[in-house]
């Protein structure tokens, strides 16, 4: 594990109260008291992503659509949608707030209405190495319930460089803030993950002139394994 220098240090500790500042003023109805945490909802295909822990969800393969989970966690919560937690058409404080750590800068709002996007932390994030930097920030801030740190573009080689005491540190800061974080990886790679999903669709070209509502992702599961952290 590499050394941190001084320098290193009070840069780090002055960073995080700026970036809790940013957290207070965009999302401030998430940093009232609140309830102890509960596991985010999932659908009826998957078991429910667990609260301060880590959930691995690996594709296998690119057409796997793994990305549809985001989708579906931004999309405006409706009493039909698998992963809905209010009732239809709820009123913007009771949203789910998230946050989307984007290891290559590949998320598109463009894709996604003004409403979903007015939900969401964006952060664009370069290689693995800052992305995990930016996730131990937000989950010391645990101020949002839900984390999803995107790594499927980052170079395999790269994220097979990351030490295992990084996921356990990030497992053990989830714990700690009862945050759920989910990572999306090419592989299994986190062997600290409470929770790993293996998605096996298979969509084709033909799909994308279908409706995003429509399509589901398919979870495998003889591949889900839930282990004690």
């Amino acid at each position: 594990m590499t050394e941190r220098s001084p320098a290193a240090i009070r840069s780090r500790k002055s960073t995080l109260p700026a970036l809790r500042q940013q957290l207070r003023e965009k999302f401030p109805k998430a940093h009232r008291e609140s309830d102890s945490p509960s596991p985010v909802p999932s659908s009826p295909r998957l078991p429910p992503f667990p609260a301060g822990a880590l959930s691995e969800l690996t594709p296998v393969h690119p057409a796997s659509g793994l990305s549809l989970i985001l989708a579906e966690l931004l999309q405006e919560e409706r009493q039909e949608s698998p992963l809905s937690t209010t009732a239809s058409h709820p009123p913007p404080a009771s949203r789910k707030l998230l946050a989307l750590i984007d290891g290559r800068d590949s998320f598109d709002p463009a894709s996604y209405s003004v409403d979903s996007c007015s939900r969401l932390l964006w952060i664009r994030c370069r290689d693995g190495d800052e992305s995990l930097r930016c996730c131990d920030l937000l989950l010391h801030d645990g101020s949002l319930p839900l984390l999803i740190l995107d790594l499927l573009l980052n170079p395999l080689e790269e994220l097979r460089r990351i030490p295992s005491s990084s996921w356990y540190r990030l497992r053990n800061l989830a714990r700690q803030s009862g945050v759920s974080l989910l990572i999306f990886t090419p592989r299994h790679l986190i062997p600290c993950a409470t929770l790993q999903l293996t998605f096996n669709s298979a969509f084709t070209l033909a799909d994308l002139e279908r409706d995003r509502d429509d399509l589901k992702p398919i979870c495998d599961q003889k591949e889900a394994a839930v282990r004690s952290s």
